[in-house]
């Protein structure tokens, strides 16, 4: 295995370094998850597998070869191998699907013509309706359109039905006809808002379906078990064996033939199998090898605890290695580095190192290192919040968050769903998934300050280009709810698992104190809170009845959603019952009841391990500003699911082909502009080119954006002449990617009315910018307007990302920038247009009619089309945009254009992380 391994690198370094042969697109290379919630490696075929791919097509029935190659064809000849394992990645294409060292599914295309290519592929007979002819699609046709092909074309015999389905499931527009006998099929490859959607929804399948195996196992394997009871294998064990699992344990250890009463086992391979899930608590370099055993005797998953992956690149290359081989033999991994998983309910499991079951409740959490999930445990525990499922995904190498909110989606017994993550592989998808979840569940987030900056050990991540506000906005148009610490997160949770959602955003504040009173309104004032009823004037009194009666009385009017008592505790009261009679109320009255209780330490840690064995006891918080940040937390959450769930906008007037056409020649008349070594990085200047003129006007044009008309002149008589044919008045500028909308430095001159004024404008322009080289330009005036800057830039970890602001320094050095991910749908581009405080200017203001913010939210929608589908546009400014009263005109335009990268989130599934090979 390990020689194979090396020759494929052998030839991919070849390929690279420009030897004989056709290049390698390693970036085509990928895991995938398939719909049993196994996992294969998909990559193109090399020559080296013909032998792999003649056992394939000798292991397949005569039925499959013969609806494959329309004949019996017992073999393949030398002829047809060769042909078939030899390829040119652009003309001719083709994939293999490998578990293990057998290929499994093969698929490929040839180009017919400049823009078709017919389109095959064969699917192992054991693993028909696993899902690799949709996914053996969607790889093939991102390789297609990377090459320029737009239509596949396929012929397929009437019985073979499957294949036929796989093309008209795709969410694809598909042509059939029946000619001669053998069906015709034709369709365009470009993805549409069903194909994507489609996909969406089997990668949705297939993720979740691995996490219910991971979490629901029939069968455990614990290996590296000792005598030793604070041994990692001997904490999970302990763990397994008080959370009352039922199903079959197996011991691997090489201590002792019997462990607590449990045989154990001296090695893996004598195990009987097969076995649902692994836990593998041995070394590193040991785990590698346990690996192989468990996939030999059949194990599905593993969760791997160990720390040491990420202390050295020695460390980092073995945990890629082990990646490789788990996907290689279609396993899952949760780890390494992981703190385990738990699971509650009916079938309770715990394979962590927490110190004891939770209480079963709603809630589902996950956090990344084991320093931070084991926060997560202990504030669960603290706090007595009941606890659906827990998991740790540690380094998250190979299972992610991502995948448990997949999980969690789909699962009726979760009710709010918290993370805390330290990084994020894969933004894009996870704000899709989150934009889609949160219809439905609350998802409480926590993203350590500094998180991007400093990245835990063992997380392989490309690194974002924008600031970290960028993200922030990104999620919260997700509908997530951002907090700022452990303790928030575990508050918001606590009280959404508890009580459910306010049902409105109506507060009402209640206080047996003045001051304690006043405390809690400046805090919610300060924190936005929108205050309808408030009392603080209960009398301090022993009889608890007094704030018992002034709180049924504020929650019986149906005036408030959610109420926050604050209690000054005299000695004398039961405070738990208090709490204990107002939650009933509560209930009866569809009021959130949140508690800040002023009190002893030692009365308020009673009072609080009281709330945390009782559900029916509200969250109790010791200090006004903590009752208000969970308070403000769970309003949030409650009026997020309904932030955006309108389909993405299109224009019909959008071209396509055209914008395409333009990007493939720039790239291809400019060599320098070579793929980067990391598909996805797009720092790199040197695989830019730059865009202005005729051809960023064109670009523009083809999404329906019209740039206001200039012409670069190179003296004073050029440009009388265009200021001519343009017509007067007219602006001059420098083309100086500094100067050309600095007014205050000399580059701007506007409402020149005349030629005589244009030449002395050109004299003076000239002398003043002695020091510039860059050419002028005569440019029509535009009618006056609230100056807009819209930006996209294509990032490695979110894709493309579109920024609005007022034009202006003083926006730019207060960052007052608003971000979001394309594509957008009306509602999200009009929000996008009112994100920047500074943008009240486009309302109107001190006597200055309102501008068209429809006009601009319709300019974002576009802009957000031509980011989302081409790729290979690295950057779009357009600057200024002068949003008028009735319309708008973009009177500047610049981009760069670089080969397109290897999207996180493109129209293809994968796994996340680098591809196992």
């Amino acid at each position: 295995m390990a020689d194979r391994r090396d020759g494929l690198r052998s030839l991919r370094r070849r390929a690279r370094g420009g030897g004989a042969g056709p290049a390698y697109p390693a970036h085509w290379e990928a895991d995938i998850a398939l719909r049993d919630g196994s996992a294969a490696h998909l990559r193109p075929i090399l020559p080296e597998d013909a032998e792999a791919l003649q056992a394939f097509h000798q292991r397949q029935s005569e039925h499959s070869r013969y609806l494959r190659f329309f004949a019996p064809m017992p073999r393949l000849s030398e002829r047809d191998l060769a042909r078939f394992t030899t390829v040119d990645h652009r003309d001719r294409v083709a994939f293999v699907v490998l578990v293990g060292k057998d290929i499994v599914a093969v698929g490929r295309y040839d180009r017919t013509s400049p823009r078709s290519a017919e389109v095959a592929f064969n699917v192992a007979d054991s693993r028909q309706g696993s899902g690799l002819g949709s996914v053996l699609l969607e790889h093939l046709a991102a390789a297609a359109r990377e090459q320029g092909i737009d239509v596949f074309t396929a012929e397929v015999l009437p019985q073979n039905t499957k294949m036929i389905k796989v093309f008209t499931e795709a969410g694809f527009d598909v042509d059939r006809t029946l000619d001669d006998g053998v069906v015709m099929v034709s369709f365009r490859i470009d993805p549409t808002a069903r194909s994507l959607a489609v996909m969406a929804e089997r990668e949705h399948r297939a993720e979740a379906r691995a996490m219910e195996r991971l979490l629901h196992p029939e069968s455990v394997l614990l290996v590296g078990v000792s005598s030793h009871r604070d041994s990692v294998g001997g904490r999970f064990l302990t763990a397994l064996e008080e959370s009352g699992y039922p199903g079959t344990v197996h011991l691997v250890s090489r201590e002792a033939l019997e462990l607590r009463g449990r045989r154990a086992w001296a090695r893996i391979s004598e195990v009987p199998g097969p076995v649902d899930l692994a836990v593998i608590a041995l070394r590193p370099e040991a785990c590698l090898d346990a690996v192989e055993e468990c996939a030999e005797i059949g194990v599905r998953s593993v969760v791997i605890p160990t720390e040491g992956f990420a202390d050295s690149e020695h460390g980092r290359g073995l945990q890629r290695e082990l990646v490789a081989r788990i996907r290689r033999h279609g396993m899952r991994l949760l780890g390494p580095g992981s703190l385990g998983m738990l699971r509650t309910g009916r079938s309770p499991l715990s394979l962590s190192l927490a110190p004891h079951m939770p209480r079963a409740g709603r809630a589902a959490l996950a956090g990344q290192s084991s320093a931070l999930s084991a926060m997560l445990l202990a504030g669960t525990d603290a706090r007595g919040i009941g606890l659906h499922e827990f998991v740790g995904v540690g380094n998250r190498a190979d299972v992610s968050l991502n995948d448990t909110l997949q999980h969690w989606e789909d699962d009726e017994e979760v009710g709010v769903i918290g993370l805390a993550l330290e990084s994020m592989g894969n933004p894009r998808k996870f704000t899709r998934i989150a934009r889609r979840l949160t219809r439905r569940t609350p998802l409480i987030v926590l993203r350590p300050p500094g998180s991007e900056s400093h990245l835990p050990p063992g997380h392989d991540v490309r690194r974002s280009t924008l600031p970290r506000r960028a993200l922030d906005q990104v999620l919260d148009s997700a509908g997530v709810v951002q907090t700022g610490g452990v303790d928030h997160l575990l508050d918001v949770v606590d009280g959404i698992e508890r009580q459910g959602l306010p049902l409105g955003p109506r507060v009402g504040i209640l206080s047996n104190t003045a001051a304690l009173g006043a405390s809690l309104r400046g805090a919610a004032d300060r924190a936005g809170l929108r205050i309808v009823a408030e009392n603080r004037s209960v009398p301090l009194s022993p009889d608890p009845r007094l704030i018992q009666r002034a709180f049924t009385t504020m929650a019986a009017l149906g005036e408030v959603d959610l109420v926050i008592a604050g209690v000054l505790d005299a000695q004398g009261e039961d405070a738990e019952e208090v709490l204990r009679q107002m939650a009933i109320v509560a209930r009866h009255s569809e009021v959130v009841l949140l508690v800040c209780v002023v009190t002893g330490s030692d009365r308020f840690d009673a009072l609080r391990g009281r709330v945390r064995v009782d559900p029916q006891l509200p969250p109790v918080h010791a200090t006004p500003f903590a009752v208000v940040r969970a308070a403000s937390g769970l309003l949030e959450a409650a009026l997020r699911p309904a932030a955006d769930d309108e389909e993405p906008a299109r224009r019909e007037d959008v071209d396509r082909a055209a914008a395409r056409e333009i990007a493939e020649r720039l790239l291809r008349d400019h060599p320098g502009a070579g793929s980067p070594s990391d598909p996805g990085d797009r720092t790199g200047a040197e695989v830019e080119i730059e865009v202005g003129g005729e051809d960023v006007a064109a670009l523009l044009a083809a999404y329906g954006i019209e740039l206001l008309q200039g012409r670069r002149v190179a003296d004073e008589d050029e440009a009388l002449a265009r200021a001519a044919e343009i017509g007067y008045p007219v602006a001059l500028k420098s083309t100086d990617p500094v100067l050309r909308h600095r007014a205050d430095l000399g580059g701007v001159r506007l409402g020149i009315p005349d030629a005589v004024q244009l030449r002395h404008a050109v004299q003076a322009m000239r002398k003043d910018l002695f020091y510039s080289s860059a050419p002028l330009e005569v440019q029509a005036m535009a009618p006056a307007g609230v100056p807009m800057v819209v930006r996209s830039v294509e990032d490695p970890s979110l894709g493309p990302v579109l920024s609005l602001s007022v034009a202006g320094d003083a926006t730019d050095l207060l960052d007052d920038i608003a971000y979001a991910i394309p594509p957008f749908s009306e509602a999200g581009a009009h929000r996008l247009v009112d994100a920047p405080a500074s943008a009240v200017k486009l309302r109107g203001t001190r006597g200055l009619p309102p501008a068209d913010r429809d006009a601009l939210a319709d300019l974002v929608v576009r802009v957000g089309l031509l980011a989302e589908d081409l790729p290979e546009l690295a950057f779009l400014e357009l600057y200024p945009v002068l949003v008028a009263q009735h319309g708008l005109t973009v009177v500047g335009a610049g981009a760069r254009l670089a080969p397109a990268p290897n999207r996180t989130d493109g129209a293809r599934r994968t796994l996340s992380g680098p591809p196992g090979a």
